[in-house]
C-alpha cells in the first residue's frame, strides 16, 4: 500500500469542487469510479457536500495557502481490499496528519492497473475554521501504511524513502509518459565519469562531449542541455552540489576549454528580429568574403533526446508515427489558432468601423448637445458589447481548438491507439517493464493459439500496461495478453465470457486459480453450459464431468429466486448507508437513474420469467399463513388527489400492494405502529440542525384550550393533527372523519381542545 500527498503546483488554481469532479466523473467508463464516501459532512448528496465544503472555507480568510488536501492511498496489482477494510484504512490515514476531523469526500477507482482511492479533505477545521497544515506528512503516512499492512493482512511495501524529490518526480514522469528523462539519462550515461574528474576542467570536458553545459543558478549549479532542459547537480548526486565541488576543485571555474574534441551543446534557434533592426532580418548571417567562413561541427556526438524507455520491443517505428501525429497537431493548431485570430480582428474592426459611422451620422443629426450624447453613449455601449462578445466567441474557439488538438504523452498515445484498435501500440503498451502480472481470481491456459479473443465485447478502458477492461453484466473482466482475471464480480455470465474468452486463445485444456468459491462457480457455469473444454486439474475436471452426469436441481423457491436477484443487483441499491456521520454511495445506481431519466419514461417492471406465477396459479394458497396476505396488481392504478401523502416534507414510496385485514378502505394499510412518537423524533432531530423548526411533543391532558390549527400529517397509515400553542406544536393522532372536518380549517385558525382529546371547531358539534 502506498500514501501519498498529490500537492496542488498553483494555489491560486486549488479548487474542492474541480478536485471531487475529476474523482467522480467516470470519462466514460464504466469501470472506473467506485464506491463514494462523504464524512463528516451534513449533507448526503455530493453536490450539497461541495458547498458545505466551500462554505467552510469561506469562513476562514485569513489562510493564504492552499485549503484542499489531496490524498492517494494505492494497493499493489491484484489486491482489493474489503469495504470495512478501506473504511479503517482512510479514517485512520487521514487521523495520522490530523485531519481526521476534517469534512472529507472519497473515491475508489477501478480502471488503472492498481485499486486506489482518491480523498478530497478540507483543511479548515469545520468547527474552530482553522487552516491544519501537516507537518512532514511523507513520515507519518508511511509509517501509518506500515502498521495497516500488518494489521490487516496486506502486500507489505517499503516505506522507507531512498531518493529526494527530483528523483521519485523523474521517475514518475518515466512510468506515466514512457519517456527517459534527463535526470537517469545523466545517472546512466556519464555519472561514473563525473566522479572521476579531478578538477573543473575535466568535470566540464566530460559535459560537453554528452551535449551538457554546467551553469551557476542562484547558490548552485544546474547541468542543462542544448534545448534547455536543466536539472540540479545535486539531484544527480549529493557529491555535486556546489559546496561539495568547490572543496574538491576549489572555486568554481567556468568553462573555458578550448580542446578540440570539445563538443558544444546544440544551440536553440535564434529568434528573429523584428522588422527595422539592424542589421534587417535579410541581411543578418551574410557572408560577403569566404574567410567569414567558419568551421561547422557536423558531428554532436552523444546528447541526450525524447524516446522511449523501458520497453521490451523495438518500438522505433510507433514512435516515429507518434511524433510525426504530435507535429501535424501542433501545425494545425498553429493555423486554427491564427485564423481564429483573424477572425476576431474582423469582428473587432467591423465593430469599431460601425461605430465610427454612427457617430459621424449623429454628428450630422440635428438635435439638442444632451440627445447626441446620449446617443454618443449609446453607441460607444454597442461597440464595446460587440468587441466583448467578439473575445468571448474567440476564447471559445481558442479552449475547442485547444482541446481537439491536445497533447499526448507517448504513453497515452499508445493507449489511445490501443483504445482505436492498434494491435502494435497494444503490445508496446504490454511490453514496458513495469508491468506485473494480474492475480487473483484467474483463468489461462498453456498453449497460446490466438493473440486476441475473436468474441464481439466492446472493451470498457485499457491501461498504461495494456490490460483491456471488459464489462460484462456486473462482472468485470481484465485481460493482459497472458491471463484473464476476473476483477469484480463473478456472475454466470461474467465468467461464462471469460471461459470463451480462454477456449478461443488456449484451446479446450484451460487453468484456473483464485479462490475455492471461485474455481465452483466456474466448474458449475462450464457444466451448466456444456463447454467443449476441460481443466488441467483432475479434481475440477472430475467435479465438472460428475455435474455434468448429475445436475443439481435448480431451486425453485421463492426465498431463492430473491437472493439471486438481490446477487445480481447488489447489497447496496445505490441507497446512501449512513454510518455515523459517513455516507456511501454505490455510484452504479446513480449511472442507472441517468440512464433512465434520460432515456424517457421509464417502462412498469416486468417481472423476469418464472418470477410470478401464471394467471390460472394466481391466488392460490400454499400455507394458511398466507391467507389474505398478498394482492397482485395486474394493471395500472389511477392516482387520485387523495391518495397524495398529507406529509409532503418527507415523501416516502408507498405500496400499492396492501393488506387485507383491518381496512378502511380496498386495500389499506393499517399498521400497529405509534406514528405519532416517530413523527416527532424525526422532526426533533431535524430541529437540531435547523433553529427555525418548533418544538414538537406528544398531546397530554393539561392541553385543554385553544390552539392554532397548525396542519394535518399522514404517518405510516395514521392520521396526526398539529396544533400551535407558544411556539410548541401539539402532535395529536386523529381518525378519518375528523382529519376530513379539519381540512377545512386555514393553517393559523384557531381550534378548541377539550379534555376528552376532541377537537372542537367552528360550527356544529355532535
Amino acid at each position: 500500500m502506498i500514501v501519498r500527498h498529490i500537492p496542488m503546483k498553483v494555489i491560486r488554481k486549488s479548487n474542492f469542487a474541480g478536485l471531487i469532479q475529476y474523482m467522480t466523473n467516470e470519462h466514460g467508463k464504466q469501470e472506473r469510479v467506485g464506491e463514494i464516501r462523504i464524512t463528516n459532512c451534513q449533507s448526503n448528496e455530493i453536490e450539497w457536500a461541495i458547498h458545505e465544503v466551500q462554505a467552510t472555507q469561506e469562513l476562514n480568510q485569513r489562510a493564504k495557502g492552499d485549503k484542499t488536501y489531496h490524498l492517494l492511498i494505492s494497493f499493489p496489482a491484484g489486491e482489493i481490499p474489503s469495504a470495512d477494510v478501506l473504511k479503517d484504512i482512510e479514517q485512520r490515514v487521514c487521523s495520522s496528519v490530523g485531519l481526521g476531523e476534517h469534512q472529507r469526500i472519497s473515491v475508489v477507482h477501478y480502471d488503472t492497473d492498481n485499486f486506489h482511492i482518491h480523498v478530497g479533505i478540507n483543511k479548515i477545521h469545520p468547527t474552530r475554521y482553522t487552516l491544519h497544515e501537516p507537518y512532514l506528512a511523507y513520515k507519518k503516512l508511511g509509517e501509518i501504511a506500515t502498521l495497516l499492512e500488518i494489521e490487516h493482512g496486506l502486500q507489505r511495501v517499503n516505506h522507507i524513502p531512498h531518493k529526494v524529490g527530483s528523483e521519485n518526480r523523474a521517475d514518475d514522469m518515466e512510468h506515466h509518459a514512457g519517456i527517459g528523462s534527463l535526470l537517469n539519462w545523466i545517472k546512466s550515461e556519464c555519472m561514473e565519469q563525473l566522479k572521476a574528474a579531478n578538477n573543473w576542467s575535466q568535470f566540464h570536458h566530460v559535459l560537453a562531449q554528452h551535449g551538457l553545459e554546467l551553469r551557476v543558478r542562484g547558490s548552485g549549479l544546474v547541468i542543462v542541455d542544448g534545448l534547455g532542459i536543466g536539472v540540479k547537480a545535486s539531484s544527480v548526486s549529493r557529491d555535486f552540489s556546489k559546496v561539495k565541488l568547490e572543496k574538491v576543485f576549489g572555486s568554481f571555474e567556468k568553462n573555458t576549454s578550448t580542446h578540440p574534441d570539445f563538443i558544444p551543446p546544440i544551440a536553440k534557434k535564434a529568434r528573429v528580429a523584428k522588422v527595422g533592426h539592424n542589421p534587417p532580418p535579410r541581411s543578418q548571417n551574410r557572408l560577403y568574403r569566404l574567410d567569414q567562413l567558419e568551421t561547422l561541427s557536423i558531428e554532436q556526438g552523444i546528447h541526450y533526446s525524447l524516446k522511449p524507455v523501458h520497453m521490451k520491443i523495438n518500438t522505433s517505428i510507433l514512435y516515429a508515427r507518434y511524433q510525426e501525429e504530435q507535429n501535424h497537431a501542433k501545425f494545425n493548431c498553429a493555423s486554427e489558432l491564427s485564423r481564429a485570430r483573424t477572425r476576431k480582428k474582423q469582428l473587432i474592426e467591423s465593430a469599431k468601423r460601425g461605430g465610427r459611422l454612427k457617430r459621424a451620422a449623429i454628428k450630422l443629426l440635428r438635435g439638442t448637445p444632451v440627445t447626441k450624447k446620449a446617443l454618443y453613449a449609446l453607441t460607444s455601449q454597442a461597440v464595446q458589447s460587440n468587441i466583448e462578445e467578439a473575445r468571448k466567441k474567440y476564447a471559445k474557439e481558442r479552449e475547442s481548438i485547444y482541446l481537439k488538438y491536445q497533447r499526448s504523452t507517448w504513453a497515452d498515445w499508445l493507449k489511445l491507439k490501443a483504445l482505436e484498435g492498434d494491435a502494435d501500440a497494444l503490445n508496446a503498451l504490454r511490453s514496458r517493464e513495469v508491468r506485473q502480472n494480474l492475480k487473483g481470481n484467474v483463468v489461462t491456459g498453456q498453449g497460446m493459439q490466438s493473440g486476441e479473443p475473436n468474441l464481439k465485447i466492446k472493451n470498457d478502458n485499457i491501461t498504461k500496461t495494456g490490460t483491456v477492461i471488459y464489462r460484462v453484466g456486473t462482472s468485470a473482466i481484465r485481460d493482459d495478453g497472458e491471463l484473464i482475471n476476473m476483477s469484480r464480480g463473478s456472475s454466470e455470465e461474467g465468467i461464462a465470457t471469460a471461459l470463451h474468452m480462454a477456449m478461443n486463445r488456449y484451446g479446450e485444456c484451460i487453468t484456473v486459480k483464485g479462490s475455492d468459491v471461485f474455481k465452483e462457480q466456474v466448474v458449475n457455469v462450464a457444466a451448466q453450459l456444456k463447454l467443449n473444454l476441460r481443466f488441467d486439474n483432475e479434481q475440477l475436471e472430475l467435479q465438472r464431468q460428475q455435474l455434468i452426469k448429475n445436475p443439481k436441481p435448480k431451486e425453485n423457491n421463492h426465498e431463492s429466486r430473491r437472493q439471486s436477484d438481490l446477487n445480481g443487483r447488489g447489497t447496496n441499491r445505490g441507497s446512501n448507508e449512513n454510518v455515523g456521520s459517513i455516507r456511501v454511495i454505490n455510484p452504479d445506481s446513480r449511472r442507472t437513474r441517468r440512464k433512465s431519466s434520460s432515456g424517457g419514461t421509464p417502462k412498469p417492471y416486468l417481472g423476469r420469467i418464472g418470477q410470478q406465477p401464471p394467471p390460472e396459479s394466481k391466488n392460490r394458497l400454499r400455507d394458511l399463513s398466507q391467507l389474505g396476505m398478498v394482492q397482485f396488481s395486474t394493471r395500472c392504478e389511477v392516482l387520485l388527489p387523495s391518495h397524495v401523502p398529507g406529509h409532503l416534507e418527507h415523501q416516502r414510496t408507498q405500496s400499492d400492494d396492501g393488506l387485507r385485514r383491518n381496512v378502511s378502505r380496498p386495500g389499506a394499510v393499517n399498521f400497529i405502529s405509534d406514528a405519532a412518537d416517530k413523527y416527532i423524533a424525526e422532526r426533533e432531530l431535524k430541529r437540531q440542525k435547523i433553529a427555525d423548526i418548533p418544538k414538537h411533543r406528544r398531546y397530554n391532558k393539561n392541553d385543554e384550550g385553544l390552539m392554532q390549527f397548525a396542519g394535518i400529517r399522514q404517518i405510516d397509515g395514521e392520521l396526526l393533527a398539529l396544533l400551535k400553542r407558544d411556539n410548541v406544536i401539539v402532535v395529536l393522532p386523529i381518525d378519518s372523519d375528523t382529519a376530513h372536518r379539519m381540512k377545512r380549517l386555514s393553517v393559523g385558525e384557531m381550534v378548541k381542545l377539550t379534555a376528552r382529546g376532541t377537537i372542537a371547531s367552528r360550527g356544529r358539534n355532535r
